[in-house]
């Protein structure tokens, strides 16, 4: 809920357009290496009992100064020096020794209303980061006052203020009255008086709530959502309120450890060979775990590794579809005819929509002559498995941080590998990382995703993923509310919210 409650200088807006928030302006010097951005005038923090009278003070450069340099000073535990370290100038070295080096040379408030960054190389998707929470302003007052209960009782500048957090029973905002923005008609925002988010733990109470009209949104449970829709994934007409469903920025996909010298790699038959990878992407019918598995909540995945809803995301990109004979062919010019003397182990943390869908992939597998054996791990000891390399085979999704298909690429990116970033699978390939590191320099996006497409066509033939399906984001919303929306990072909007 931070995005109601708190801003940076962009955001993203409902058809995924970047925009101006509290930078009224913006501009990006010519070696895309200096971004300087132009400061609205008429932004309050919400009024906190941090500042001296009570009432919130105006926003200027200095603050924006302060939060960035907090992201990266490891001492405030804030897990965002990812974002800045290795990107603006300056970061690495005060990250390293905060208690020595005096601020981040990067970060630089030229005046109150002027705010400069300087990166130590260009990076195309820089404003797209800035609209993370790790973008975000807030005071150093209200930090210095809560101390470890800031991220309890935060200041922002957006159109709702906290009010109460009840761990695990409720969080509670109320309309900011001082909010800066307006509709397309001049009038004020936020439209209602504040909202609530209630922490139940049993989604069947959850679902009956809502059916009884005390809760306005719910996210319906595997279970409730297959009572409540027909056999095509629609809502049964005996249901008066409204079944959303979008695409939601995360692929699922089956990770590869290619590396043999890690644990995962060393004993793994796909590892060195690219045509068992290929005969598994082909053996796999994505319709039909779409349509059974998912019930109609996931879209095949077969256009690479841009989910549906990304910028960037073509359906022109041609991945892998089902093709039962094209795998046999494969199988065989592998080594392994009719899967004889092949023996495949598959890990997915415990989930039990995770463990149908990997059933499922058992099955297809099998058609082919591939024994498939499938293991069950705790989600914290899958991703720590995953991290250190101790998988061979295993059922991961990426869910975007951000609207930026570099996001998706970084992946494929050899200076990326686990545990240093987050290429699980260590997949190298020298032509990628040049490809890679050209599109980081492209700042004309059409001419980024012809690079990205030159990365897709590689990527295909390496098959270090097998991707299966695309996620959707599928919420339940009573027909009384309006101009909410979830976007596809699956953060719900409620600026331009009304309820009839």
């Amino acid at each position: 809920m931070l995005i109601n409650t708190c801003e940076g200088l962009v955001e993203y807006d409902k058809e995924a357009k970047l925009q101006p928030l509290i930078a009224k302006s913006y501009d990006v010097s010519p070696d895309g290496k200096t971004y300087t951005f132009h400061l609205r005038g008429d932004v309050f923090f919400h009024d906190d009992n941090c500042f001296p009278d009570g009432k919130g003070r105006k926003v200027t450069a200095s603050d924006f100064k302060y939060c960035y340099e907090r992201v990266c000073d490891p001492r405030a535990k804030t897990r965002g020096l990812w974002v800045y370290r290795d990107k603006v100038d300056g970061a690495e070295e005060f990250a390293a020794a905060p208690d020595k080096v005096k601020g981040i040379t990067g970060f630089i408030a030229q005046d109150d209303s002027t705010f400069i960054i300087k990166l130590v190389q260009p990076f195309a998707p820089f404003l797209s980061i800035l609209t993370m929470p790790y973008g975000y302003v807030y005071p150093r007052e209200a930090v210095e006052m809560y101390k470890e209960d800031f991220g309890f009782r935060i200041v922002g500048t957006g159109p709702y203020r906290f009010v109460k957090w009840d761990v695990d029973k409720e969080l509670a905002c109320a309309r900011n009255e001082n909010y800066w923005a307006k509709d397309k008609d001049g009038g004020a925002l936020p439209k209602i008086d504040g909202f609530s988010v209630s922490f139940i733990r049993s989604p069947e109470t959850e679902f009956l709530d809502f059916k009884e009209g005390r809760l306005d949104f719910q996210k319906p449970s595997i279970d409730v959502f297959g009572l409540i829709t027909d056999d095509k994934g629609e809502l049964k007409p005996e249901y008066n309120f409204e079944l959303i469903k979008q695409p939601y920025l995360n692929t699922v996909y089956l990770g590869t450890m290619l590396n043999v010298k890690m644990e995962g790699g060393s004993a793994n038959p796909m590892a060195e060979n690219k045509k068992l990878r290929q005969a598994i992407n082909y053996a796999i019918d994505r319709e039909k775990i779409c349509k059974f598995i998912l019930k109609n909540k996931g879209t095949p995945g077969v256009n690479g590794p841009l989910p549906v809803g990304m910028p960037g995301y073509s359906q022109d990109v041609k991945g892998y579809s089902y093709d039962k004979q094209k795998a046999i062919e494969l199988l065989k010019e592998a080594g392994y005819p009719e899967g004889k003397g092949l023996t495949l182990k598959l890990v997915y943390h415990n989930d039990e929509s995770q463990r149908e869908l990997c059933e499922a992939l058992q099955a297809q597998l099998k058609e082919i002559g591939v024994n498939l054996q499938i293991e069950e791990m705790l989600g914290a000891t899958h991703r720590s498995a995953q991290n250190e390399g101790k998988l061979g085979f295993w059922r991961a999704n990426w869910g975007a941080d951000y609207y930026d298909p570099e996001n998706y690429y970084a992946l494929f990116y050899s200076k990326n590998e686990t545990p240093v970033g987050p290429n699980t699978s260590h997949y190298k390939n020298p032509k990628v990382d040049s490809l890679y590191e050209l599109g980081l320099k492209l700042t004309d996006y059409s001419e980024r995703m012809k690079v990205y497409n030159e990365i897709d066509k590689q990527v295909f033939e390496d098959s270090p993923w097998i991707i299966v399906y695309y996620n959707k984001y599928i919420y339940l919303k009573q027909k009384r509310v309006q101009g909410m929306y979830v976007d596809g990072l699956g953060i719900i909007n409620l600026k331009y919210c009304e309820i009839d």
